[in-house]
């Protein structure tokens, strides 16, 4: 079960996505206070489930797509576990800690032996009614979820492209029943509660759509590197332009699913834009920044709080804002090396012994 070639310029949108929904939360848990916006961030969250479906269906839709084998498919999610497993235990450990020791300073959450099972088996975000411990960490769930359908997903895809089509626009058209639903918590498509399944539902559209995009790439012309590189820049200031103007999310959804798709050509102003050696830096850590920002966010905004008195509102937040992604940045980096390198070898040994391909 070999990968292919990395597409670099998907890894650096990840961790822009990531940037994205840390500055985000950062500028919510300011209150009154706050002096930016970040406009409808947790949006960022969405372009996770594409990505992740892009990007198995690049790697893996060839082994899926013809017959199921079971020795595959345990292959393949025994990686997918080793790949988010170990980052997410030792940060929600750091994260019971905290919340054991009230660190946070808000109302104490009492959790129940089912809430403990569901956080350390990921199945927050399935709608079983279980408290996450680390509040992102539904959406990791959901892609668990993902991953656990995909070999059905890649073999539906491999289809004729009407039959694509046909589920591209079920999908699509049920995120725009999401969206007008209104169970958002800061908008329409900020569905997140633990209580029902369509957080799950939402991950597993942008999902599905992930693997369609590949699809679609695969039957394109030649002529989509062209294409992209002349789309992707209006696709990129459309999107920032949609987050001033579009109430129900939906625009904003599909650009993105749209910039997914044309990163992925591999045009040059992608890698431009998300390939270069900083943002890819930022991609190659995302996952631990998802996971780390959510504990840092409120001793931060505190701090700008508290400066605001003697070095004005704008300063303290600025400074605060800079030490918070300073330290996120930092932690999350020692989290990739630690857990997500050297910790998915190890279980990958344990799991896996004598094999050596990459998660």
């Amino acid at each position: 079960m070999a990968k292919k070639v990395e597409i670099r310029a998907l890894t650096g949108f990840r961790g822009v996505a990531a940037l994205i929904v840390a500055l985000y939360h950062f500028s919510r848990a300011l209150g009154s206070d706050r002096i930016f916006s970040v406009g409808p961030g947790y949006i960022a969250v969405d372009a996770f489930f594409v990505l992740s479906g892009y990007v198995l269906a690049y790697n893996y839709a060839s082994i899926f797509s013809a017959r199921f084998s079971s020795s595959d498919y345990r292959e393949f999610l025994i990686k997918r576990v080793c790949r988010i497993y170990p980052a997410y235990l030792a940060i929600l450990l750091i994260a019971a800690v905290k919340l054991h020791l009230n660190m946070g300073g808000g109302e104490q959450v009492a959790l129940q032996a089912w809430d403990a099972f569901c956080n350390i088996f990921m199945l927050t975000g399935w709608g079983l009614h279980a408290t996450p411990i680390i509040g992102v960490s539904w959406s990791v769930s959901a892609e668990l979820f993902c991953y656990i359908l995909f070999p059905l997903i890649a073999l539906i895809a491999a289809q004729g492209t009407a039959i694509l089509a046909v589920i591209a626009v079920g999908a699509l058209a049920v995120v725009g029943w999401l969206s007008h639903m209104g169970l958002g918590v800061q908008g329409p498509m900020d569905i997140v509660s633990p209580d029902h399944s369509f957080s799950l539902i939402r991950a597993l559209c942008g999902f599905i759509l992930g693997v369609i995009g590949y699809s679609l790439s695969e039957r394109a012309g030649s002529g989509r590197l062209r294409m992209a590189d002349y789309l992707l820049p209006v696709s990129v200031v459309a999107l920032a332009l949609s987050w001033l103007w579009d109430a129900t999310d939906l625009l904003s959804y599909l650009i993105i699913v749209l910039i997914v798709w044309l990163i992925a050509q591999g045009s040059r102003v992608g890698e431009g834009l998300f390939g270069n050696k900083p943002v890819y830096y930022l991609g190659q850590i995302s996952y631990s920044l998802y996971l780390i920002h959510p504990l840092l966010v409120s001793g931060f905004t505190k701090i700008a709080k508290r400066l605001s008195p003697s070095i004005g509102l704008e300063l303290s937040v600025a400074l605060a804002l800079c030490a918070y992604l300073a330290v996120a940045i930092a932690l999350a980096h020692l989290s990739w090396f630690v857990f997500e390198k050297h910790g998915q070898r190890v279980m990958l040994r344990i799991l896996m012994p004598g094999r050596r391909a990459a998660a």
